[in-house]
């Protein structure tokens, strides 16, 4: 790999520079997820395609982590956004377009009565899981192995190696974490049905069963039953059922893995494509349970009703509904919605790109995956069989991934570090085409050098 890092290093010099200049003053460059075995700093970007500061452009894979959908920098949103900000950026006052972006989700989302805005990914998590507890008077959720809910406390843990797969234990992600927040976190097996007699057993404690509909580590689309299934276990056990659609929403349909899958929650958390590529987080849900967010917000004696006082929950942040990220969102969903026909090419590109790249694997016997559910993908170099979990994630290959991340990207392919991709309706077809052929050099390259 020392060649091929030499190669980039000679086209990257600003990044280079940029990169020390940057971990003088940071404690953390960017986001932790960040992580590439190369870092390269980006100045601009349009369509599907990114510039460094060097002037190198590549086509781009990452995509902001998933958000943009229509590519980097869509016309729709950047003269929403113009026109926006020439208004001002943020009041502290109410502002009618909150009203826009949610109509839109209300209309789109099987299980949202309203929305309730906020800045990020995180914070919407965060705050479903309060007014879950809130609504039921419970204090304990349950999330699965290989889930990824955001970076707050009663989140960030990941299944323990060792532990059975059908009854998983879990370690925090990182340090900081009080050990007493995670008394009130249960983790549940993914894909298993003993998932749901763990949710049975603790049904008088549990107030919310979290899941993305389709983990970002582990894309597929056979586990529909199963995700049904549990569905109607929570229903049965009296314990609320959020989707998390950070990711999956309006990427795998307009309507999210809920309107693909014809499954609908009792609350469902968004980011994402739903800003239009600006910051923003959203809890949508049933009316009576998204009532607490209303009555969090006065004063208690408000809501008694002459009876014991209702549960309300507070949230909020200086720039949750700005009206920036507003428009922007709402010139997205707009476009998508009257676009119906960008789904159905996402899904034919996406296809045929994993189809070529885990053809290619098998016929030159490389041990690589590249799975797939529609626009989302996940590429890992190991051995073994398929990967039916994230617990089956082997790192043993590391040097081999890290050096196909390198030659990917010194042959004008940008993939993030966390091994999740997406593409947009930005990529053409002779895009595609050239992630194709590049992978393939690529994993030829690593052959090469001795790493599979």
């Amino acid at each position: 790999m020392s060649n091929v890092r030499a190669e980039i290093e000679r086209k990257t010099p600003g990044s280079k520079r940029a990169h020390e200049r940057s971990l003088e003053v940071l404690g953390q460059l960017a986001v932790g997820t960040l992580a590439m075995p190369y870092p390269i700093y980006i100045r601009e970007s349009r369509g599907s395609r990114v510039t460094d500061v060097d002037g190198n452009e590549y086509i781009d894979l990452a995509l902001g982590f998933g958000p943009h959908i229509l590519g980097h920098a869509p016309g729709v949103v950047v003269d929403a956004v113009k026109d926006a900000a020439e208004r001002g950026f943020q009041w502290a006052l109410h502002n009618p377009y909150q009203e826009h972006l949610a109509r839109l989700i209300v209309e789109a989302v099987p299980c949202a009565d309203k929305v309730e805005f906020c800045n990020t990914g995180t914070e919407a998590t965060m705050f479903a899981i309060r007014a879950a507890r809130a609504y039921t008077r419970r204090d304990k959720i349950a999330m699965f192995d290989g889930g990824y809910h955001g970076a707050h406390d009663y989140v960030m843990v990941r299944a323990a190696a060792g532990s059975p797969h059908d009854a998983p234990t879990f370690n925090t992600v990182g340090d900081g974490i009080p050990k007493a927040t995670l008394q009130n976190t249960i983790m549940l097996p993914y894909r298993s049905r003993k998932a749901f007699d763990l949710i049975r057993t603790h049904k008088d404690e549990l107030a919310l069963v979290l899941i993305e509909p389709v983990q970002s580590s582990n894309p597929r689309l056979d586990h529909v039953e199963w995700l049904r299934e549990l569905r109607e276990v929570c229903r049965e056990s009296g314990v609320l059922f959020l989707m998390d659609e950070i990711i999956t929403g309006f990427r795998l349909a307009y309507g999210g893995a809920q309107e693909l899958f014809d499954i609908t929650p009792d609350l469902a958390t968004y980011g994402k494509v739903m800003g239009g590529g600006l910051p923003i987080g959203a809890i949508a849900g049933r009316a009576d349970i998204m009532d607490v967010f209303s009555r969090g917000a006065a004063s208690p004696e408000t809501f008694t009703r002459g009876g014991p006082r209702l549960p309300g929950v507070f949230a909020a942040g200086t720039f949750g509904g700005n009206p920036i990220s507003m428009v922007a969102g709402t010139a997205a969903l707009t476009y998508l919605r009257d676009h119906p026909e960008s789904y159905k090419y996402l899904a034919e590109q996406s296809m045929r790109l994993a189809n070529e790249v885990n053809r290619f694997c098998q016929s030159e016997e490389i041990p690589a995956q590249l799975m797939s559910a529609l626009s989302m993908f996940f590429m890992r170099i190991q051995r073994g069989g398929p990967i039916q979990s994230a617990r089956d994630i082997d790192p043993s290959l590391k040097a081999a991934d890290d050096a196909f991340f390198m030659h990917l990207l010194n042959n004008g392919v940008v993939i993030p570090g966390i091994h999740q991709f997406h593409i947009s309706t930005a990529h053409t077809p002779k895009d595609i085409d050239f992630v194709i052929e590049a992978m393939k050099h690529s994993f030829l390259e690593v052959r090469k050098e001795g790493l599979l």
